[in-house]
């Protein structure tokens, strides 16, 4: 029998449930569990003593506690009397917390005992108790719950809107137990499942599914310490977990740390590992996978904001459901979800029983505004009446977000109509899709579209700005100091594949996170509030000084850095302390080096290799770096000995000088039977797998030298480039040939022990000068190296601008550099994609260039020095190949 009360459900539930465990808690240390039974006394004990000191049906009583038993009894102790429970996040601010006070003329707030924060603040604006004076209170005795009609409020909850200021939602007891009803037809929960809580309770999402309707399902609620994030995994397993409900940001975390790991398994393991998943087979191939979360868990929930369609699809990949579903606070909140049995990735699945969802004022698309109408839908907004009229009209609540529905009636989120961007052209712009579409890059960790209009030269400019969170410590592993740049030529590649008024034109790069809700929506009014002003003053953010600062930069040796920094760079304008070496002078690794060498020759000093290797970040760092060498050299009558192994002033220099003894055990020059051996079966087993799963095709191999040295210079799309090479080329070739390589990719104990012996140089992305000393080392003795001059794999499979490294090799070592073009590698293995899918794959060689030959073609191309004009014109010959 269906009951719209939550008492009446609270009380069903003891009696059916009664000695099974309803609560465990293992957070703070403690190990404490509550059965049903023994959680109906702590209720009524707790109703008891709320009702002696005044509080009676229909008062508002505000909770600010951490999820807790605490909080669910005082959530029960609250319905049994006919209280509307007001639930506020801890970490409100107090200014907040005043203002919902004030709005909901609540009376009475329950804190934990630990808060003196809100203790000292709140106690001249409402009655502060904790749940110790309900335990410490030796009122006991009898009481009968309060008789409520469904349609009384039962909680006051106040959003934490993307667009909007925070409205007071008002559901009531049948808004809830009707969403509880709709989930119970669709079995979601029972007696058998249990689920770990670790969504704020003041959130409606939350409120829902980790905790009303598991209860009156008979399943067991698990809360666990605020370590959870770093051991989620080891408290599923040690639990038992059967479902895991939470939102985006958390499986994107739970994604990232898998595909590390999955990363992390080079050579052929690792080859066997994504191909298994790309198949679909990796529970059965991989054992690992299989208990990686629990051998109980059934399913994950996803909910609160859309999940990115990319992390639902490995994780299915991998072996796992999830299960994505959509609502709102003013909906109780489901509206939709996936089913058990069908669910569809990048939908937010069917209505639920006993809700209506449709579509209004569809677009040519099929996208309109999707409406919701059902028992879950809310009583309206407290003190809002004007607002409630706006969003629910004739029973149908206007939910705010696109979207449209297939054919089997499974609707797909766009965005939001007052996020949408309506240009004066009348075209439809969803921030979110473009978003979505420009964050394939890993440089980018967070990014914000917004749209632009404004005054220019007495006309309006109308275009997309994008606010970019990079990932700096992805740029720092690639060795890629100019992140501007590397965004902005990102960024052009990308709008190839969309149409003009969908191309990013404006570009605001930021370190701070953007600011976003308590489940993951960003918060755009407050990014446009901050970031407009900027753009349309189209000045930079001031960088303010300290006094301290101020007098920095007014000092001798400021102005003479900054001098010589200018000269270095050739910059024109004015350069700032607070300026960053990559931001906004634009220095990438090789740069860095060469800035380095002019500061130390400008001073007299030689810096200690972190600053080589792009550890000082601004021009203030650099300068406290100078002043502190400076004034060691004054105390020792020397240079400080930090710095004592680099004295040269140049490349050519630097690639005179011995190669460090550490470094030289990685190169295996002189190679025994064994060596062969081995080289001889890798290859052929490269050939074989490359034959069979790609077709591989080999031309013009015979255009290679017989002897060293030279350098195979390789268009770089793929992860499977190198083994594509070592499969193209004989072995008597192969046993000659070295590859240059990151060292996270060779960091593990079976390929780490292989390395030296399939001739793999592994380095860091900041030991550049290492690099090229092991280059020409390796030139030196006539053996032949293998570079990919991109330093990255291309984002569009096109050839991107080379590296002035291999210019300054062919240069100072007079090598011949052979083109060398991977076609369809791109298609097999995009940067963009976890997975190896099968296509075919060419390698062409082209013919040897004399670097005097580079040097003639590539000043005709625009080279500015000798160095660059070899990297335009070597890729010239690369790109000819593709002919």
């Amino acid at each position: 029998m269906v009951a719209y009360s939550m008492n009446e459900n609270f009380i069903r539930s003891v009696e059916q449930f009664q000695d099974r465990i309803a609560i465990e808690n293992r957070a703070g240390g403690r190990f404490k569990t509550l059965t049903y039974t023994e959680l109906d006394k702590e209720v009524k004990a707790a109703a008891c003593f709320i009702s002696s000191i005044g509080i009676r049906k229909s008062d508002r009583v505000i909770i600010i506690l951490e999820n807790s038993p605490e909080w669910i009894i005082i959530f029960f102790a609250l319905a049994y009397i006919g209280a509307v429970v007001v639930p506020l996040d801890p970490r409100m601010s107090e200014k907040g917390i005043k203002n919902i006070i004030s709005d909901s003329g609540a009376t009475l707030a329950f804190i934990s005992k630990e808060d003196q924060r809100l203790s000292e603040s709140l106690k001249e604006e409402i009655r502060i108790l904790t749940f110790e004076d309900i335990k410490e209170s030796p009122l006991q005795g009898k009481i009968e719950s309060a008789r409520v009609e469904p349609d009384e409020t039962m909680v006051l909850l106040y959003t934490s809107g993307t667009t909007d200021l925070p409205k007071g939602v008002m559901l009531t007891h049948k808004n809830l137990c009707a969403n509880f009803y709709s989930m119970k037809q669709m079995k979601i929960f029972s007696t058998r499942d249990v689920i770990l809580s670790v969504l704020p309770l003041y959130h409606s999402y939350s409120l829902m599914t980790t905790f009303i309707a598991p209860f009156f399902s008979g399943s067991r609620i698990i809360y666990v310490p605020p370590d959870w994030p770093e051991k989620l995994s080891d408290y599923m397993k040690e639990v038992g977990a059967t479902m895991f409900i939470g939102v985006p940001q958390i499986y994107h975390m739970m994604h990232a740390r898998m595909m590390k790991k999955l990363d992390k398994v080079g050579g052929a393991r690792g080859l066997y590992i994504k191909l298994a998943i790309s198949l679909g087979l990796a529970k059965p191939l991989i054992p690992g996978l299989r208990g990686a979360f629990g051998k109980k868990l059934r399913f994950f929930i996803s909910g609160g904001a859309k999940l990115d369609a990319t992390v639902a699809r490995d994780f299915f990949k991998l072996g796992f459901k999830i299960l994505e579903g959509y609502g709102l606070t003013e909906t109780s909140p489901v509206a939709s979800l996936n089913p058990i049995r069908r669910p569809k990735i990048g939908s937010i699945g069917q209505a639920i029983p006993d809700v209506e969802l449709k579509l209004l004022s569809k677009d040519v698309n099929g996208v309109g505004e999707i409406a919701i109408k059902g028992p879950n839908v809310m009583k309206g907004y407290y003190n809002n009446e004007a607002k409630t009229r706006e969003v629910i009209k004739d029973g149908w609540f206007f939910s705010g977000d696109l979207g449209y529905a297939d054919k089997d009636g499974y609707f797909y989120i766009t965005g939001r109509s007052k996020e949408m961007i309506v240009l004066s052209s009348g075209k439809n712009i969803y921030p979110e899709e473009i978003e979505k579409h420009y964050s394939v890059t890993p440089y980018i960790k967070e990014m914000c579209v917004l749209g632009v209009l404004k005054d220019k030269g007495g006309s309006k400019l109308e275009y997309l700005h994008a606010v970019v969170v990079p990932d700096f410590e992805f740029f720092k592993e690639r060795g890629e100091m100019n992140v501007r740049k590397v965004i902005k030529a990102t960024f052009d590649n990308l709008s190839k594949d969309l149409p003009g008024y969908k191309h990013i034109m404006g570009l605001s790069v930021t370190q701070e996170a953007l600011p976003r809700t308590v489940l993951g929506k960003m918060k755009r009014y407050e990014i446009e509030k901050k970031i407009m002003p900027v753009i349309l003053d189209e000045r930079k953010e001031e960088k303010e000084l300290t006094p301290q600062e101020e007098a920095m930069a007014g000092s001798p040796n400021a102005k003479r850095l900054i001098k010589c920094i200018q000269d270095a760079l050739d910059v024109k304008g004015p350069i700032h302390l607070n300026d960053s070496i990559e931001l906004d002078l634009g220095v990438d690794s090789l740069g860095r080096v060469e800035l380095v060498l002019a500061i130390e020759k400008c001073f007299d000093i030689t810096f200690p290799e972190e600053m080589v290797a792009g550890e000082i970040f601004t021009i203030k760092d650099v300068l406290l770096k100078v002043e502190e060498l400076l004034g060691e050299g004054e105390r020792k009558g020397s240079k400080s000995e930090k710095g004592q192994g680099r004295k040269a002033i140049s490349w050519p220099e630097i690639l005179r000088q011995p190669l460090p003894e550490e470094f030289q055990k990685k190169i295996l020059l002189r190679i025994s039977w064994v060596d062969y051996v081995i080289t001889f079966l890798i290859t052929g087993l490269f050939k074989i797998f490359f034959k069979i799963f790609y077709n591989l095709k080999v031309e013009d191999v015979n255009k290679i030298p017989r002897k060293g040295p030279y350098v195979l210079c390789v268009n770089h799309t793929s992860f499977l480039d190198g083994f594509i090479v070592a499969a193209g080329v004989p072995v008597r070739i192969e046993l000659d040939l070295f590859f240059i390589g990151f060292r996270r990719y060779f960091i593990f104990p079976i390929v780490r022990n292989m390395v030296r012996r399939s001739r793999i140089i592994p380095i860091d992305a900041t030991e550049i000068i290492e690099a090229m000393q092991g280059s020409s080392f390796i030139l030196k003795h006539n053996k032949a190296l293998c570079i990919f001059p991109e330093g990255e794999r291309s984002i569009d499979g096109e050839p991107k601008e080379f590296k002035k490294g291999i210019g300054i090799i062919a240069k100072e070592l007079g090598v011949p550099l052979v083109p060398v073009l991977i076609k369809g590698a791109f298609q097999a293995w995009p940067r963009t994609e976890r997975f190896p899918r099968l296509a075919p794959i060419k390698i062409r060689f082209g013919d040897p260039v004399a670097s005097a030959t580079l040097i003639k073609k590539g000043k005709v191309l625009g080279g500015r020095d000798d160095e660059e004009a070899i990297s335009l014109a070597i890729r010239e010959e690369l790109v000819r190949l593709k002919c």
